[in-house]
């Protein structure tokens, strides 16, 4: 047997990631979408890969990013040109060699962690107990029934996945008692209790600002419990609702202490077992994933179109098992519709409570599991074993028989059954089968995207997988009528398999189109590869303009394929370009390492926009989704949007003159708001000690320095802050003073000392004054303790040297505080201890007077002292005293500050390590869960969770929409999608119709150019002017020649005369 290691072919050696200790950094984003445990389990996971051509290396691209320990791949075909056109890793250099020793080379570069292993497919079937799951996209369904088998027989979990045309399969079988640990893969939140009965059943009680997010039979976990101690250590305990914010238990808590105070309860996450069918019986009873709702009615057919092609090519098609399969001819789709009939005859509709399934009638006797299998066998007069794929090993045929137990699960799965599938959709099993040769780039990155994505449920046992089937269809990007002969037929490039069903035209039209990219990560990239596989801009007048002016950073290792490790800390851009002529050398791409916004008009100005087809939106905020909308409306470019959230996704298509804008509808907030009292005076949950951290960091390293350099620059500051109102200009002052004159420091030991008396200040004096101000046993106006329900009464803490968190503040804040003056920074512990045992602090005694709001609109409503970090206010001096110790500008002169933006990328800044030690000494304080150094990174970064199957999907349904565009189809053919693998879940809707509106205004600047008010007489005089004529003689403006555009503001009712918001106009006049 021959095992052909990758990195010995190249001769290096082959690491693993056994042993290695997880990248936090690298896998951040992998960790917010799939947990800590799940990563590590993919890391020691492998998966073998059947199949090399276009999906087989989505798949495996999609496992290496996301961290999978090993890839084995088997495939004994050779390159050709066909497979540039949907496998990336593959160049033009490779044609005629091994199909999978190349895609591995390139795959290796991906993730060095990983380890890629090519093995002869001989030896396959050896090698599968090496591996933990195993996935097929090559073979003819005998041989995945074989395969299927065997996999079962040493408990692997199997799936099988087929692009043909615009139109894909997944099927996954993890085996008869598959464990799903979390179906959802959320981390249970803490929940505040409000009281505890001593009762049997005791009754919980939540505060009202909780969702309780509880059903009867859920189980809970109690911590944090004051008084009823007990509790804490009762393990899971099992709940009944009784209303929205309380729940009982079955615990007798008469015996424990009375509840005082405090405590937390989070849900229990409940595992699960699955039951699969295997796929010789699910091909019989198949049950249904529901890709789009609107066809459901076409599952069916295609799943017998599926079944047909395969049966015609096993008959007519006898080539070699990884051999690129051959169009089927016009003459031979009668071929095609005859298995199809046949395997109609014997289908049936059922309904079920899960999902629509498919099923054939079931005799007495058992069946072959594919009854064409059957159909074929008997055609096929004396057939060798071998024809139903070399893995047989010349087995008995009644291996492919089912058993009693396997017909008795199927025919649980039959349900009700409704009517019998007599005939078949033949012009949709025509469509399947002329493009069944065919894999369309944009489909293989959906696909490959799902089949990634099961392939991780079933070697981490988080999320639910799919049951079982799941049938991609994209019908609705094919021409109205097929190209003609000439159109379609192969020319011996890589775009063959587009040509063969959209035609020579549209290949034509998406080689010399220019698209704009805006956005550079996880989705732009996965765009950016789609495009040039499919030719767009690929021609000497197209274009690919991507713009983005993020370097490449660690955690983009995951989820963005253009970026390797030496691209790390380069601009993103150039080195997407650079990969993407690896991909297609014919791409013509022009990198920009620009922000698209406001301040880069001059760069994407009206000409810029003239000369493009269409914009890709990868942005991440809806700010930038809403600006980039504006531009594209105003200049009647369609824009095609993509967004994800870990395992969610979502894409939708905005077409000049048919659809609604971005604008029309509005997003929800992408971060839920905190109470500014709670963030500063009353934080219950570790979300709030995160975002106080994050605002702490942002008040001393962001703002302060750029306040002080405002300060010594600009010479109407002080004019300035009078606008403000006094808390905030008093706060103001107070700061510059502790920056310029109090504090500045001239040496790092200065810098110690600061962050010393920051975590007095922060940590010990202000939670004194507020326990000053608000005692233990205070009560409210209604005669409740005032410390209750969400407010926790805090500690002080006492500095310790000795504790690493308190050094860990102390150490970051310095080196911090040395960065921002431009001083030398420092690490070394023994020098901090000799400066902090010397370093006397202020004694603090709590203040009579000083105001602490116990709401926002009491913060809010606050009219003079000055605001502090915790919402205190205090008496410190006039504005004029603290200006007169402020140091002249014209002192100063050259002097700045160096202001810091939080990069949560980066190892060695300090950044995390501040906010990930101040959200967990302020946690102490109020007795809060404390949070790790990566939840830390992410809230303070704002990092979205991320994994490359959802982009790849995103980035597969955004190009589909390409295809619409250019071939002008209506706007019932666009659509909306929207998808959550981890359930999985698939939903679309067509995008909506845009509405007319009447003009009741026209303004060119400050001048009214039309009035639906004006007199008719006006009007009349009006209507003989062009454009520049009219904004000549009423605006008094003489229009630059250079300049061939007006732009002009409009105001507009709809049908119900209510006035509604549009763009400007952009109306050409020369």
């Amino acid at each position: 047997m021959i095992s052909m290691e990758v990195d010995q072919v190249d001769g290096q050696s082959n690491t693993s990631t056994l042993g290695k200790c997880l990248d936090e950094l690298k896998y951040s984003r992998l960790i917010h979408t799939l947990g800590r445990e799940s990563v590590e389990s993919l890391r020691g996971s492998k998966a073998l890969i059947f199949g090399c051509r276009g999906l087989g290396a989505e798949i495996a691209k999609n496992l290496v990013l996301s961290g999978i320990g090993g890839i084995g791949l088997v495939d004994d075909g050779a390159i050709s040109m066909l497979d540039l056109g949907a496998n990336f890793l593959l160049q033009e250099g490779d044609v005629g060699q091994n199909r999978a020793l190349c895609t591995a080379k390139l795959l290796r570069d991906l993730n060095p962690d990983a380890s890629v292993e090519v093995i002869p497919y001989f030896d396959a079937e050896a090698y599968l107990k090496n591996y933990n799951v195993v996935i097929a996209t090559h073979g003819t369904i005998p041989f995945l029934v074989h395969l299927n088998q065997v996999c079962r027989s040493c408990s692997i979990p199997f799936i099988t996945s087929c692009a043909r045309g615009v139109f894909a399969s997944v099927f996954a079988d993890f085996g008869d008692q598959f464990l799903v640990k979390d179906e959802t893969g959320e981390t249970p939140g803490n929940v505040v209790i409000e009281s505890i009965t001593q009762d049997f059943p005791a009754t919980v009680t939540v505060v009202e600002e909780q969702r309780l997010g509880l059903a009867d039979g859920d189980e809970v976990v109690f911590h944090g419990i004051r008084g009823m101690e007990e509790l804490n250590e009762s393990g899971p305990v099992t709940v009944s609702v009784t209303g929205s914010y309380s729940f009982t238990i079955l615990i007798d808590t008469r015996k424990f202490g009375r509840y005082t105070s405090g405590g937390y309860f989070h849900k229990v996450k409940a595992s699960k077992t699955v039951k699969f069918l295997p796929l010789e019986a699910a091909l019989l009873a198949p049950k249904f994933g529901v890709y789009n709702p609107e066809k459901l009615q076409h599952i069916p057919d295609i799943h017998v179109a599926f079944q047909a092609v395969d049966a015609f090519e096993r008959i007519n098609r006898p080539e070699s098992l990884f051999s690129n399969p051959i169009a089927i001819k016009d003459d031979e789709i009668e071929d095609i519709l005859l298995l199809a009939r046949q395997a109609a005859r014997e289908t049936t509709i059922a309904t079920g409570s899960e999902c629509t399934t498919m099923v054939r009638g079931f005799s007495d006797e058992k069946q072959n599991a594919t009854g064409l299998i059957l159909k074929v066998d008997q055609q096929v007069n004396g057939i060798d074993p071998e024809a139903y794929g070399e893995m047989s090993n010349g087995q008995n045929k009644d291996n492919n028989i089912l058993s009693d137990e396997q017909i008795a699960e199927a025919d649980k799965n039959i349900g009700q059954v409704k009517t019998k599938c007599a005939e078949i959709d033949e012009n949709l099993i025509k469509v399947v089968a002329l493009g069944a040769h065919v894999e369309l780039c944009p489909i293989v990155a959906i696909t490959g995207g799902v089949a990634a994505q099961e392939a991780i449920k079933a070697v981490t046992g988080v999320f639910m997988p799919l049951n079982q089937w799941l049938y991609v269809d994209a019908i609705e990007c094919l021409p109205p009528s097929a190209p003609g002969f000439q159109e379609r037929s192969a020319s011996g490039s890589r775009y063959d398999s587009q040509l063969a069903l959209f035609g020579r035209n549209l290949q034509e039209k998406l080689g010399y189109g220019q698209w704009l990219v805006v956005g550079a990560g996880g989705i732009g990239c996965e765009v950016m590869k789609n495009l040039v596989l499919m030719g767009i801009g690929c021609s000497p007048n197209g274009s690919i303009i991507v713009t983005d002016m993020d370097n490449v950073s660690k955690p983009n290792m995951t989820n963005q394929i253009l970026y390797q490790v030496d691209d790390l800390g380069r601009s993103k851009t150039p080195s997407a370009s650079r990969a993407l002529r690896r991909i297609n050398p014919a791409a013509q791409v022009r990198a920009l390492h620009v922000k698209f916004g406001s301040e880069t008009e001059n760069i994407f100005d009206s000409s810029f926009f003239d000369s493009i087809s269409g914009v890709f939106s990868a942005v991440d905020t809806s700010s930038s989704r809403l600006y980039l909308d504006a531009r594209c409306v105003a200049y009647r470019k369609p824009m095609i949007d993509g967004g994800k959230h870990g395992t969610r996704g979502s894409v939708q298509v905005f077409i000049p003159y048919l659809s609604e804008m971005y604008a029309s509808t509005r997003d929800p907030p992408e971060h839920k708001e905190i109470p500014i009292c709670t963030l500063k005076n009353f934080p219950y949950a570790t979300e709030h000690t995160l975002q106080w951290a994050v605002e702490i960091f942002e008040t001393l390293f962001k703002q302060r320095p750029d306040d002080v350099n405002a300060y010594l620059s600009n010479r109407d500051f002080q004019e300035s802050i009078k606008k403000s109102t006094t808390p905030a200009r008093q706060n103001i002052l107070e700061m510059l003073r502790d920056a310029l004159v109090k504090y500045r420091p001239l040496s790092f030991d200065a810098c110690v000392e600061w962050a010393r008396l920051q975590f007095e200040d922060l940590f010990s004096n202000s939670i004194k004054q507020i326990c000053y101000n608000f005692p233990v046993d205070m009560k409210t106006t209604a005669g409740a303790p005032f410390w209750s329900g969400t407010k926790r009464l805090p500690r002080a803490l006492s500095f310790d040297p000795e504790d690493l968190l308190h050094m860990d503040f102390i150490v970051a804040a310095a080196n911090l505080q040395a960065t921002v003056y431009g001083l030398k920074g420092c690490q070394d512990q023994r020098h901090f201890m000799q400066i902090l045992e010397k370093f006397q602090v202020p004694e603090f005694k709590p203040k009579e007077g000083v105001k602490i709001a116990v709401s926002d609109t009491e913060i809010r409503s606050t009219t003079q002292g000055n605001a502090s970090a915790t919402g205190q206010s205090y008496d410190a001096g006039s504005p004029s005293d603290i200006l007169r110790e402020l140091p002249a500008p014209a002192t100063l002169v050259g002097y700045r500050l160096s202001s810091i933006d939080f990069d949560k990328d980066d190892e060695k800044n300090f950044h995390s390590e501040f906010v990930h030690a101040t959200a967990n000494l302020r946690a102490q304080n109020y007795g809060i869960h404390l949070s790790d150094k990566l939840q830390a990174r992410l809230v303070g970064g704002k990092a979205i969770p991320s994994i490359v199957t959802a982009d790849a999907v995103v980035g597969g349904l955004m190009c589909l929409e390409v295809y619409k565009i250019l071939q002008e189809k209506p706007l019932e053919d666009c659509r909306h999608s929207y998808f959550n693998l981890s359930l999985p879940m698939f939903v679309s809707a067509r995008p909506i119709k845009a509405v007319e509106n009447t003009v009741n205004m026209i303004m060119y600047g400050k001048s009214l150019l039309y009035a639906e008010f004006f007199p008719k007489k006006r009007m009349q005089e009006r209507m003989p002017f062009t454009l520049l004529e009219l904004v000549h003689n009423v605006g008094k403006v003489t229009v630059p020649m250079t300049e061939n555009k007006l732009i002009l503001s409009l105001t507009c009712t709809d049908a119900n005369d209510l006035d509604v918001e549009v763009p400007d106009l952009i109306a050409r006049v020369r």
